[in-house]
């Protein structure tokens, strides 16, 4: 196996998808149906080895740096950072997005209503639901006509109140890019695996041939 580098670099999003489909294009080699052909053809063994090691050193000096990711310049920005131009290119993060947008609706909104005003609403609507509640656990019990007037109050209260917490328990910019960056770290783990599994593989059938 190739030594890593001691030095870590912002990635190269072109270079690491190169390596990407450069790690897909050999995929035939670990194969067990060519296990016998790779012994045949020990020159062409050695030049994917050498090849597959390089590259994994290579890649073992990039680091994916949270400090690279802004989720306002990946769903609305043109100037990317390599990082962002990576991520990008890995997913298509529909879910991030609704959640982005979520909070720039509910930052257009603090400025008409604020998010003080939203919670005292809710909180309102809370003490109205709970007040509802025991009406039916008291009265309600005896009075079958209020009971079904309270359970309509509450079903309707409580439509309120989840338009209103809907506009509060959103999401945050700091939360989206910490998952952006997962998911920029697993794929990246995931390639350092895949070129791994391969070197080791081809390592083995070498010292089957010494």
């Amino acid at each position: 196996m190739a030594k890593s580098k001691n030095t870590t670099t912002t990635i190269n999003a072109k270079r690491i998808q190169n390596i990407a489909y450069y790690d897909l294009s050999v995929g035939s080699l670990v194969n067990p149906n060519v296990r016998q052909h790779l012994k045949s053809n020990p020159i062409g063994l050695e030049v994917a080895l050498t090849t597959l090691q390089e590259l994994r050193e290579e890649i073992e000096g990039y680091e994916i740096s949270i400090d690279e990711i802004d989720c306002n310049r990946i769903f609305d920005g043109t100037e990317l950072t390599e990082t962002e131009v990576f991520i990008k290119s890995i997913h298509d993060h529909a879910y991030l997005r609704n959640e982005y947008d979520e909070i720039k609706q509910a930052r257009e909104l603090d400025k008409s209503f604020s998010r003080e005003e939203r919670q005292k609403i809710a909180d309102e609507l809370e003490t109205e639901i709970k007040k509802e509640y025991r009406k039916i656990e008291t009265v309600g019990k005896l009075n079958k006509t209020l009971r079904r007037s309270c359970e309509a109050k509450i079903e309707e209260l409580g439509k309120q109140l989840r338009e209103i917490l809907s506009t509060l328990e959103v999401s945050t910019e700091e939360s989206i890019n910490n998952r952006l960056w997962s998911i920029a770290e697993y794929k990246l783990r995931e390639i350092k695996n895949r070129l791994d599994y391969k070197i080791t593989y081809l390592e083995n059938i070498v010292e089957e041939m010494a």
